[in-house]
């Protein structure tokens, strides 16, 4: 989407007018109009006289499970289940809170009373999961609902092929999945399980075959908070079209650190989901796993601390920023796009790359600070690990990458951020991320983490953030008058030549396109008058790089060729 406030607002507006119009939820005397009352007495809701675009009101108050069957709404009046009167408050020993067999165009909201964000609560579900889409269930929205204390996931939306043949990819889609503005915590397994995992074909021994589960067509979560899971904060497989995951706010994930079921988003095979502004804080899985089927953005992803937490001290345990690897890839498009992320203290490396099959995997405007690999390789002594590596690492070297405009660094200290102590990292005026990053409007990266419009003034940040106060990037030359570079291209030193009116502080840095530091000058003084710096690159590959002058509020950037 190109413009996503604009979006925001027009999808606030629809769902306002849904509300009103759609639900048909109020009357004169703004009371909730209800085709069924549902009180702690009724546990479930077979195919009721219930017509499209009624209204099912879930009273307030503690009550037990509950289970739908059968309940169809239609595409343009969906059927509204919602409490009423204030909070209902669900705990169960069952295999559920909320289950749901047959059942299609529902929305599940938890917004029927101003006085409560999650007017439905399902506080403990001892032997089972929060809210279950099963048995063909599809066309579903999920609201303003908060899950805690389940044995095994908050949310299932899946339908598991069997001999039947019912629900496998030949005979069942599901459709138009929404989960937002939910609040999971404490859940024994995944925070949300979406689709199927097992893309590529189950092994059923009832019927002694492999059988294909469906897909999903059109996923969107987002503006959920998602903390304190077993497992991944959120899985997403076999979601092959129309696929987001965005804004969503995820702390503490993985915390039964079980293997292969350890990331903040897992997005599995079979999959083709964009992931985008979310915040991944203090897990102990990485932050994003991708298996994806190819042609995805992520991007204006905040991940802090992936890992750290999992047995920090052996670093054979590994976790990862990112980590994009090879499952199973789709044509047309076998692109991976990782742009504009801020990646900081991953326990192993910022992004990893193992993925042979992908035509590109490009990787622009990302800031890694302190990955934990990186003194870890340093001892290794191998010639297959060096200790940059743990900022960008193409495993064995098989993976097709571009990577270009990204910083990495060891320490956030010098990058400019507003509170790291806070976990703050939008950046200052003085960052050296401002204002440098590669224009990926064309790509539709038109805005950041904070939905704050981007460019800001025709200048592309570079991380998550884009600075909302203007920073003009002026000419060396105002700086440093009669700069001379030369020889460009150079073979085996650099000689810069240049004259100050006043004594003043300069930076000055070789940077490869990869973002590899090649030479840093710190806050160096340089004399009044006539000065000279020579630069060796007798060590330095052969290649394009970017030579960096700055001073405190001005600075350029300029190309130059190594033979």
């Amino acid at each position: 989407m190109k413009n996503k406030k604009q979006y925001t607002k027009i999808r606030a507006l629809i769902l306002s007018l849904f509300f009103l119009l759609g639900f048909n939820q109020l009357d004169a005397q703004n009371e909730m109009r209800c085709a069924v009352e549902i009180d702690a007495s009724i546990d479930e809701l077979i195919s009721p006289n219930i017509q499209p675009g009624d209204t099912i009101c879930l009273l307030a108050g503690s009550r037990g499970a509950l289970y739908f069957k059968n309940i169809i709404g239609s595409p343009e009046q969906p059927i509204v289940i919602i409490n009423k009167g204030g909070q209902t408050l669900i705990d169960t020993d069952l295999a559920y809170g909320i289950k749901f067999v047959n059942c299609r165009y529902i929305v599940l909201s938890g917004a029927g009373n101003e006085n409560y964000t999650y007017g439905i609560t399902i506080q403990n579900v001892s032997n089972g999961y929060g809210i279950g889409l099963e048995s063909k269930s599809s066309d579903f929205e999920i609201e303003n609902v908060e899950i805690s204390n389940t044995s095994v996931s908050g949310i299932v939306a899946k339908t598991d092929p069997d001999c039947s043949y019912t629900a496998v990819r030949d005979s069942f889609t599901m459709y138009n999945l929404k989960i937002h503005d939910n609040y999971i915590h404490h859940t024994g397994n995944e925070g949300m399980y979406i689709g199927s995992s097992m893309f590529l074909g189950h092994y059923i021994s009832e019927c002694d075959t492999v059988l294909f589960p469906h897909i999903i067509d059109g996923v969107e979560i987002f503006n959920n908070r998602v903390e304190y899971t077993g497992w991944d904060a959120i899985q997403v497989g076999s979601a092959l079209n129309n696929c987001a995951v965005h804004d969503n706010q995820i702390f503490k994930d993985s915390q039964a650190e079980i293997s292969y079921q350890m990331s903040g988003i897992m997005i599995n095979v079979g999959s083709r989901c964009d992931v985008y502004n979310n915040k991944i804080i203090n897990g102990k899985g990485t932050g994003i796993i991708n298996q994806g089927a190819g042609g995805q953005k992520f991007y204006n992803n905040l991940i802090v601390n992936a890992g750290r937490d999992y047995d920090f001290e052996d670093q054979s345990k590994q976790e990862f920023g990112i980590f994009s690897k090879y499952a199973y890839i789709q044509a047309p498009d076998s692109t991976f796009h990782f742009y504009n992320n801020t990646i900081i203290n991953p326990k192993s490396d910022g992004i990893r790359i193992m993925n042979s099959h992908s035509e590109i995997n490009r990787i622009i405007n990302n800031i890694i600070i302190n990955p934990g690999a990186y003194s870890y390789y340093a001892t290794l002594g191998s010639v297959e690990y060096e200790p940059n590596d743990a900022y960008l690492h193409n495993y064995l070297g098989s993976s097709p990458i571009f990577a270009s405009n990204n910083i990495f660094q060891r320490s956030a200290k010098n990058q400019f951020f507003v509170d790291t102590l806070a976990q703050n990292y939008q950046l200052t005026k003085d960052s050296p991320a401002t204002n440098w990053g590669v224009d990926l409007t064309s790509y539709g990266i038109v805005f950041d983490l904070n939905n704050n419009p981007r460019p800001f003034e025709n200048y592309f940040d570079i991380g998550a953030f884009e600075l909302q106060t203007l920073t003009p990037i002026i000419s060396i030359d105002k700086v440093v008058p009669n700069l001379k570079i030369y020889p460009n291209p150079a073979i085996d030193l650099l000689h810069l030549n240049f004259f100050l009116d006043k004594a003043q502080k300069l930076n000055v840095r070789l940077i490869g396109l990869d973002g590899k530091e090649i030479f840093l000058m710190q806050d160096v003084l340089f004399e009044q008058g006539k000065n000279e710096k020579t630069i060796a690159l007798k060590a330095i590959h052969s290649g394009t790089y970017l030579l960096v002058l700055e001073n405190e509020t001005k600075r350029m950037i300029q190309k130059v060729q190594k033979f």
